[in-house]
């Protein structure tokens, strides 16, 4: 090999290395953890599968209450208060009389109108469920935060359920008869845990996000170089390693 080629050739095992990326514990904990959070995704979760007969009685229930959904959607959102009166913490601009919610005020209306144009997007979305994905992740990654800051309890999509299947049936109730409520409930219920089921995996997902961070930075502030750097700073400021600890 010559003197030229075998300059090359050093200079391209020096590049190799260089590109080459770390695959030491630390590297492998942060590509498992980075799994981790990609299967935490709504997109990871499965729909139901409905029958074509099953969308068309889901569609119909929802035809029959359609026009009452703001009353529905303020039904919810009052049953949600008084069952779980702590999730009143997050809408400080709600007012209340007494125990109850105002439900007068435009602030109440407008927050429980969200929340039903979350259920009804779901209906109206029977045909291709998984357009919701991306929505319902973003959806649930802006209550991650208010999570970590101590605002939001994961329970709280389990009341949100439970308060929102029991007020359909209600509404139901008064236009089909007890067999068919009976029945199309249970397609609801399978319809909006599945929703539920989605906002909470962006919720977890984006959680695990911001730990997977905060352990980042903790890791970089106790890196080598920052803890030189540490003792250098305080070494010309005439402090004793006694003081850094």
């Amino acid at each position: 090999m010559g003197h030229r080629e075998d300059k090359l050739y050093r200079h391209w095992i020096v590049d190799r290395t260089r590109s080459a990326p770390p695959v030491g514990p630390m590297n492998r904990r942060k590509e498992t953890r980075k799994k981790e959070i990609e299967d935490m995704a709504p997109a990871a979760i499965s729909w139901y599968c409905f029958t074509q007969e099953e969308k068309n009685d889901l569609e119909h229930s929802w035809n029959l209450v359609e026009g009452k959904k703001n009353h529905i959607a303020c039904d919810i959102y009052e049953m949600i208060f008084n069952q779980c009166p702590e999730a009143r913490r997050l809408f400080p601009k709600l007012k209340f009389v007494g125990s109850k919610p105002d439900r007068k005020n435009n602030e109440f209306a407008f927050q429980a109108m969200r929340f039903m144009q979350v259920i009804e997007g779901a209906i109206k979305a029977l045909d291709h469920l998984t357009s919701l994905d991306v929505i319902l992740d973003n959806l649930g990654r802006r209550h991650g935060k208010l999570e970590v800051n101590g605002k939001f309890r994961s329970y709280y999509w389990s009341v949100f359920l439970e308060c929102s299947i029991y007020c359909l049936r209600h509404a139901f109730s008064k236009r089909m008869n007890d067999k068919e409520v009976d029945h199309v409930i249970i397609l609801w219920r399978y319809l909006l845990r599945d929703v539920m089921k989605k906002i909470k995996a962006g919720t977890t997902a984006d959680i695990a996000h911001r730990m997977h961070q905060m352990s980042i930075d903790d890791s970089r502030k106790y890196s080598l170089p920052a803890i030189q750097h540490k003792e250098s700073n305080a070494s010309s400021a005439g402090t004793d390693f006694d003081d850094i600890l």
